[in-house]
């Protein structure tokens, strides 16, 4: 009998062969119910290293008060509210805990909203909102500081009203080339930074040729005074690390030049450029008002490349709830 089954599979489309595959995987080898209960431990010594807080106003009178669904809960003796391990963070109110370690493993893999709806069988709603309150989360924790030899520049992206109504242009449909050539009001600046430590920051900037305010904007608390900023011969830069009393360095691509002095180069950071270019071209074009988030998630995933992928999951999670971060979905929906 499972010669004739084999048989048929074998006739099966590669990508259908994959899919029933995946669903015998699931129904022979089920994860684990409540991987994150696991994982309770690590969240709450990462949420709370300085000590037991009220998430809601920061006391550090609490006290613990029962538990409900086996997790511990917590009453603020000066607020009067109860907490878990969990509140203010993206998971906490969701319906479908269990699928919580499941949706972060396929956003380590990079998978688009369709594909995780599909595997998941929830709403692409509910993965775009459950994507976003990830990425705020992991956004709100800032970025390591950057230190030694700097490299920076920026990269453009279209402009991308999606979700919004247009009035400063013609609306455009999706391929169509911009009107106006090369570098204008309707291309985002991401200035990307980063140090030869593997450090990055990649954030957006502005519109068009980016100025040394916004540069300041993006990356000026985050560089360590005694660093060395790397860049092109943009004049913007130059100002920018005379405004925040850097050594700079100058590289001269308009003359060929690639390397100077043995060490000086921006080879690393566009390197970034072309892998974030990349790995951007799979979601088909991302809305302006929430480029940050993918940048925090390109950076994230980046960074961490040379991790196991079950502890970039771990971390993943861990990052999401590090920090109190109460974003919901009207919240998300008013950006």
């Amino acid at each position: 009998m499972w010669e004739g089954v084999y048989q048929e599979f074998s006739e099966l489309t590669k990508s259908e062969q994959l899919a029933l595959f995946n669903a015998m995987k699931q129904d022979l080898f089920p994860d684990e119910p409540d991987k994150i209960t696991k994982l309770l431990k690590s969240i709450r010594e990462a949420r709370f290293a300085s000590g037991l807080g009220c998430v809601h106003c920061g006391s550090t009178s609490v006290k613990r008060n029962g538990k409900y669904r086996s997790r511990q809960r917590y009453l603020c003796n000066d607020c009067g509210k109860s907490f878990n391990d969990m509140t203010n963070t993206p998971f906490s109110g969701s319906r479908y805990p269990e699928k919580w370690v499941k949706y972060i493993e396929l956003m380590v893999e990079g998978y688009t909203l369709p594909k995780i709806a599909e595997r998941l069988k929830i709403h692409i709603s509910t993965a775009f909102y459950w994507r976003h309150k990830i990425l705020n989360a992991i956004g709100s924790l800032g970025f390591n500081q950057l230190q030694g030899i700097v490299e920076s520049d920026e990269t453009f992206f279209r402009e991308s009203m999606k979700g919004r109504e247009i009035t400063h242009r013609k609306a455009k449909k999706r391929g169509e080339k911009d009107k106006k050539r090369g570098i204008s009001n309707l291309k985002i600046a991401v200035v990307v930074a980063q140090d030869r430590n593997g450090n990055m920051i990649a954030r957006k900037a502005g519109t068009g040729r980016v100025k040394a305010e916004e540069i300041d904007t993006v990356l000026g608390e985050y560089i360590h005074p005694s660093s060395l900023l790397c860049t092109d011969t943009a004049t913007n830069y130059k100002k920018f690390a005379k405004l925040k009393g850097l050594q700079h360095e100058t590289v001269n691509g308009s003359q060929k030049q690639r390397v100077k002095k043995g060490i000086f180069h921006i080879q690393h950071v566009n390197n970034s450029h072309n892998r974030l270019k990349g790995w951007m071209e799979r979601f088909q074009g991302v809305a302006t008002k929430y480029l940050d988030n993918y940048l925090y998630w390109f950076r994230w995933l980046d960074i961490g490349k040379n991790v196991a992928f079950e502890k970039r999951v771990e971390q993943m999670l861990i990052s999401a709830c590090q920090k109190s971060n109460h974003t919901t979905v009207n919240i998300l929906r008013s950006i």
